[in-house]
């Protein structure tokens, strides 16, 4: 049986229903030009991706070659120290290719003396948390014999897909390690020949100070005779008398003088230790400026010292004191000497005015007579410092050790050897009569004048 025809009513009706089924689907050529505007927007985003990926090959071959040709060695270490990856400068100074050292340790290519060093640099990067890269100086073996380098290491952070790595940065030092070696050298050279130019200079003392005694103060002793013989034949003539107590005062003047500048070249009280004879310098020094000084010297700091301390200690006291008098404008002095363990700590402190008062004036302190004073310390292994005290004036502090002298440097033992070799030999000089601890004395007769 065929179909049922549809009325026209019906088919009118379909068709209207059909119609409203279609509505909202756009015309095929609408969808045609979306899909071309799409298409467009595509090309350009691949054409912005294919120019970012060869942005990106270009940095990493650049990374590559800055890498590989950096003028330090960069390598990759994991914890136990075998090398993970490394640039083609730290290959070539480690003397094999890139491939070969990868999953090599670098302990086998560290001086036998320094691998214990590398060993704890390890361990310190394990622990090593923020903040600076560790490093270390070592030495690594190649077929052109050793070079110093610095290892700098900063640790990358563990992840859960990836053992630990330590970043490493390898940068020759050998031209540093050179020049610090020459360096060396010539501060060893410079402090043998100041130790022999000081050693030299005492011996002059010696030498200016027995002329001075055999010599002159031979004649002005003579002179003082004379002098007293001429005024017991006088009789009484009381012109004579007052011309001749003059005289006598003068050659007294003359005698005391040089018995200062005697004891000034060589301090015979030398021979009774240092703090005999700065106790009589200071007191000397006091009474012919007339500055007071204050000397403090507990009992515990009475002791001897090696002589060739005993003699720069005491020189450096004595340039200190005529710093003093020259340049500081001061009126009192303290000196204070103090004993810790096998060290003592020499204080001297005046009043007056401190260095950058002296510096503006024109006339700095800081010339010749601070170079020997640091140049004498440094000779036997001690340090000194020039500061300003709390009364504004300057305040030199002089520490050396009473050690034995294979405790210095090698520098400072040899320029001590000929030091010590100095033969005191003694020349007759006055004492100061003072106590311990004042800075003005009595006057005393010389030396000559009483024999």
């Amino acid at each position: 049986m065929g179909a049922r025809k549809r009325t026209g009513k019906e088919l009118h009706a379909e068709l209207r229903r059909l119609a409203a089924s279609v509505k909202g689907i756009p015309h095929p050529s609408e969808i045609v030009h979306e899909l071309q505007v799409y298409q467009e927007e595509l090309a350009v985003q691949n054409d912005v991706l294919r120019e970012a990926l060869s942005d990106l090959e270009e940095a990493r071959d650049r990374f590559i070659e800055l890498y590989d040709f950096a003028p330090n060695g960069y390598l990759t270490l994991d914890e136990h120290g075998v090398i993970l990856q490394i640039n083609l400068t730290g290959a070539s100074w480690l003397g094999r290719s890139k491939s070969a050292l990868e999953g090599m340790p670098l302990l086998g290519f560290i001086h036998t003396s320094d691998r214990l060093d590398l060993i704890e640099f390890m361990r310190k990067c394990r622990h090593h948390k923020e903040g600076q890269p560790l490093c270390v100086d070592l030495r690594i073996r190649n077929s052109d014999g050793a070079r110093h380098v610095q290892l700098l290491c900063r640790p990358r952070a563990r992840t859960v897909h990836r053992a630990r790595e330590f970043f490493t940065a390898m940068v020759d030092v050998t031209e540093r390690k050179r020049l610090e070696a020459e360096r060396e050298e010539a501060l060893h050279h410079r402090a043998a020949l100041a130790g022999r130019i000081i050693t030299i200079q005492e011996e002059e003392r010696h030498r200016i100070a027995r002329d001075l005694h055999d010599n002159i103060g031979q004649q002005v002793t003579g002179l003082r005779m004379k002098l007293d013989a001429i005024e017991m034949a006088v009789g009484d003539n009381d012109a004579a008398h007052e011309r001749l107590s003059e005289a006598q005062t003068l050659g007294a003047a003359l005698d005391q003088t040089l018995d200062f500048i005697a004891s000034e070249l060589r301090p015979a009280a030398l021979d009774l230790g240092f703090t005999t004879a700065l106790e009589q310098f200071a007191a000397d020094w006091s009474r012919n400026v007339g500055i007071e000084v204050r000397l403090q010297i507990p009992s515990a700091a009475n002791v001897r010292l090696l002589p060739v301390v005993e003699t720069h200690l005491y020189r450096v006291a004595q340039e200190a004191l005529h710093n003093v008098y020259k340049h500081a404008n001061a009126t009192h002095v303290a000196i204070t000497l103090e004993q810790r363990g096998a060290r003592f700590r020499l204080v001297i402190e005046d009043d007056g005015v401190g260095p950058d008062a002296v510096s503006e004036a024109g006339t700095t302190r800081r010339g010749l007579g601070l170079i020997g004073m640091r140049e004498r310390v440094q000779l036997v292994g001690g340090t000194i410092e020039f500061t300003k005290g709390p009364s504004r004036g300057m305040k030199v502090i002089a520490e050396v050790s009473n050690e034995l002298p294979n405790a210095a440097p090698r520098a400072q033992r040899e320029v001590m050897a000929p030091a010590k070799r100095l033969r005191r030999k003694p020349v007759r000089a006055s004492r100061a009569e003072g106590s311990r601890g004042t800075g003005t004395t009595t006057p005393r007769r010389s030396s000559r004048s009483r024999r």
